[in-house]
């Protein structure tokens, strides 16, 4: 298969992909387990193409797709593309995958189904070409990451080997990212149980006890920030406080404040949780949400640097950047050196009119090919 062929393919397979729904969130359209549709199409490739996959369930009826193209004693890469997005509500024609002006509109076009076409149109034409792989290669397809990254911390755990290099595939307009942010959420309960009594004392009582919370919150949130990178800056920490039902046996189960907070690479999920907790003590329950490492891998990684000189000659930027959010590669930080790349904008993403750009596809299948199968 020639670099052309693989670039017809990865944008036909773009179109496919958009028109099948896979909303993981508020769905207006998709049924049943959100990737269950991408996989079932997805496997009949696989099939036709003599590529070797098979399933793993990562949460209740919801499976990720792994898929490889072994090859023994050469450096291993291990591929991560989500299959879910988020939900297609407030768009117009979310699942047509109309291409106009050199752009392929729909829901998940640049996040993240245009990614996932390239890797599996790339390689379908490594295979095609045999002995030109240079890569031991594992691609997972995997399931919530939009939500939870269950999919990846899923493979994480069953599938606990190392890799040489760990690459989530998402919009970057191919500019490498070795570095971004991680994440921990949690949700606390006010334990309401000491301010009951008396009854008309109760009200204010509440009010005292959510104040000190909130106070102390603040002041763990700017003890945190003390910590800053060159690139990063300082970590995002939103706290928010929802207000419950204040009728009776429903105020401890309704009151709750959200933390969110979007890390350093040099801060971890399980110390943010262990401190959030010792602040709160017995005050209130911390329940924790979702949690994923930031990533900081060397530039002087090899694998890295056989990228960049893919980039490099194929006539695109190498500089590594940055990001303020967590990817799949989250989950994986501890199994490998990571990187985050692929085609489109990440300003496109979840938003009403979002689309790839054609030559963001084509220029990500040459750059793959490039980097999978040249001497």
């Amino acid at each position: 298969m020639n670099p052309d062929d693989i670039y017809i393919n990865a944008v036909q397979l773009t179109r496919d992909l958009i028109q099948i729904p896979s909303e993981s969130s508020d769905p207006v359209a998709t049924e049943g387990p959100p990737e269950a549709g991408i996989i079932s199409f997805l496997t009949k490739i696989c099939e036709k193409s003599n590529l070797n996959f098979k399933l793993q369930e990562a949460l209740p009826g919801r499976h990720n797709l792994i898929v490889s193209l072994p090859r023994q004693d050469a450096p291993k890469i291990l591929f991560l593309a989500h299959m879910d997005t988020v939900s297609a509500k407030g768009m117009r024609h979310p699942f047509s995958a109309v291409e106009k002006e050199g752009e392929i509109y729909g829901r998940g076009a640049c996040d993240d189904k245009g990614s996932l076409a390239t890797l599996f149109a790339t390689l379908m034409g490594i295979k095609d070409k045999g002995d030109r792989q240079n890569f031991d290669i594992t691609l997972v397809c995997t399931v919530d990451e939009e939500n939870t990254m269950s999919g990846a911390a899923a493979f994480a755990r069953e599938y606990s080997q190392k890799y040489d290099l760990c690459m989530a595939m998402e919009p970057s307009l191919l500019q490498p990212i070795s570095k971004h942010k991680g994440a921990y959420r949690c949700r606390i309960f006010p334990n309401f149980a000491d301010t009951i009594s008396p009854p008309e004392e109760s009200s204010l009582n509440r009010e005292e006890l959510i104040k000190d919370i909130l106070s102390d919150l603040t002041t763990f949130k700017k003890e945190m920030q003390k910590q800053t990178d060159p690139q990063l800056g300082q970590a995002d920490i939103t706290i928010t406080e929802i207000k419950g039902d204040y009728s009776a046996n429903k105020v401890a189960n309704l009151h709750r404040i959200l933390v969110d907070i979007r890390m350093l690479p040099s801060q971890y999920p399980a110390q943010i949780h262990a401190d959030i907790s010792r602040i709160i003590g017995t005050r209130g329950k911390v329940v924790p949400l979702f949690a994923g490492l930031g990533i900081n891998s060397a530039p002087d990684n090899p694998f890295i640097q056989k990228l960049q000189q893919s980039l490099k000659q194929q006539g695109f930027t190498d500089d590594l950047i940055a990001l303020p959010f967590p990817s799949d590669c989250s989950q994986l930080r501890g199994q490998s050196t990571c990187l985050v790349w692929g085609p489109g904008n990440p300003k496109h993403a979840h938003k009403n009119e979002e689309h790839i750009e054609v030559s963001q596809i084509k220029g990500a299948c040459r750059v793959l090919t490039d980097f999978l199968s040249s001497s």
